[in-house]
């Protein structure tokens, strides 16, 4: 009987995921102007894609402010990039110029790719700014033309098939499936346990 619950132990954890903490912070540098409505653009469609990664963490920066611009043209020469106007975008390590309907898929597959590897975080480290990389849960799998489009907010700031309760399981995901494994393990053992006592 020992060896049979031995055996159901084993099992149990080989089923529980590899790692809980898995992820990356995906660091995204937006650097846009209140009077560019591509900008307006993209903010939207980053805050649309947040939904979606909640890894993701979004530092805007108003480039009518002095101090701001010149931290956009110190993010542009660290990537050699000479072109000038916003919206100017860093995802990690890959910077993006402009924003345009094509686009939203490089960079939503430069989020999931920085979630799940270690990058450099360049732009990070020249505004001081560090990310984790021992976050809780996993993200979804990005395929390449993929009919997946990401539904952006509308005017009321509502995500149309978004939920809190969805969000909040997979943020929670690898935990809950921990303590579930946990709490059927405990339940064969008791049962184990019983049928084993019935014998004597």
């Amino acid at each position: 009987m020992k060896k049979a619950i031995y055996l159901l132990i084993i099992t149990v954890l080989l089923l529980i995921p590899n790692s809980v903490y898995a992820l990356n912070e995906v660091n995204v540098y937006f650097f846009h102007k209140k009077t560019c409505d591509i900008c307006e653009q993209e903010r939207i469609y980053l805050q649309a894609l947040k939904d979606r990664y909640p890894n993701m963490r979004i530092y805007s920066y108003e480039v009518s402010d002095e101090h701001n611009y010149e931290l956009m043209q110190e993010a542009r020469s660290i990537f050699n990039d000479t072109r000038t106007g916003v919206p100017y975008t860093v995802v990690a390590d890959t910077p993006y110029h402009g924003f345009n309907q094509g686009m939203k898929g490089n960079i939503q597959r430069s989020v999931y790719l920085s979630s799940t590897n270690k990058y450099e975080n360049k732009v990070g480290q020249m505004l001081n700014l560090t990310y984790k990389d021992d976050l809780e849960g996993t993200v979804q799998e990005y395929k390449e033309n993929s009919d997946y489009v990401i539904e952006e907010k509308g005017e009321n700031g509502t995500h149309p098939n978004y939920t809190e309760t969805s969000s909040t399981f997979k943020k929670y995901r690898a935990s809950i499936i921990l303590i579930g494994s946990g709490l059927v393990l405990l339940i064969v053992y008791l049962i184990l346990k019983i049928v084993e006592r019935r014998k004597y």
